[in-house]
């Protein structure tokens, strides 16, 4: 046992690590491959996404402010929020299942700038063979894996057909000692009867005026 977790430990540092080189490059992201058989499969995936946001974070907090991308006054809503998106870990499901969740988390290129963005749209696209089930869960996570609560309720909706889950919520980070580091909403997710074993890289999280952030899911096969 301890060999396989090792196993997968190395497989996710090698993602990561490619990941970040990657962004680094300036080169465009791409789904990477598996990496090793079923007992690590999508870890080296997993590592590669994380280290990919943490490349691209950092080319561009490297870049010197342009000044045509300063806005003039009373135009804040419609300048692109000075924040990284991205989702936290590997998810996956049967059809049938029991459902699962996925972490999408917010932060700012340097992880201590203060943001008030005041209330902002989210707008999440579950991957192919996905739909939402309603549930949002919001809290900060810090950098030293302890959380905060005592948020607000998320009131969502979710389309007809499932595949996307919209919902305002006041977005701040680093004002004070309780919101510090990372947002993370936790949203519930489940594979839809008949959708087809694979992982999916087509799900999109919008927050706000933001970067976009691809979200990832695998559906699998119910082995009962």
């Amino acid at each position: 046992m301890a060999t396989d977790v090792q196993t997968k430990k190395d497989a996710y540092k090698r993602g990561e690590d490619q990941g970040r080189a990657d962004a680094l490059a300036g080169k465009p992201y791409a789904d990477p491959p598996r990496d090793g058989k079923r007992g690590e499969q999508d870890h080296y995936a997993n590592g590669y996404d994380w280290g990919y946001e943490q490349g691209r974070a950092q080319s561009e907090q490297d870049q010197p402010p342009k000044e045509q991308d300063q806005p003039p006054n009373g135009q804040d809503q419609a300048r692109k929020l000075d924040l990284v998106v991205w989702q936290e870990g590997g998810v996956e499901d049967a059809p049938g299942g029991l459902g699962t969740t996925i972490n999408v988390c917010v932060r700012t290129p340097n992880w201590s700038e203060t943001v008030d963005a005041g209330e902002r749209e989210h707008v999440f696209t579950a991957p192919t063979g996905f739909r939402w089930n309603g549930t949002v869960g919001a809290q900060y996570k810090r950098i030293n894996q302890t959380t905060g609560g005592n948020l607000p309720p998320v009131q969502a909706e979710v389309s007809a057909d499932g595949r996307t889950l919209t919902f305002t919520y006041h977005v701040h980070l680093n004002t004070s000692d309780q919101d510090k580091d990372c947002i993370v909403y936790t949203c519930g997710l489940e594979a839809v009867d008949g959708a087809r074993p694979g992982r999916h890289t087509d799900g999109v999280a919008r927050v706000g005026t933001a970067p976009p952030a691809k979200l990832k899911a695998e559906v699998i096969e119910d082995e009962d």
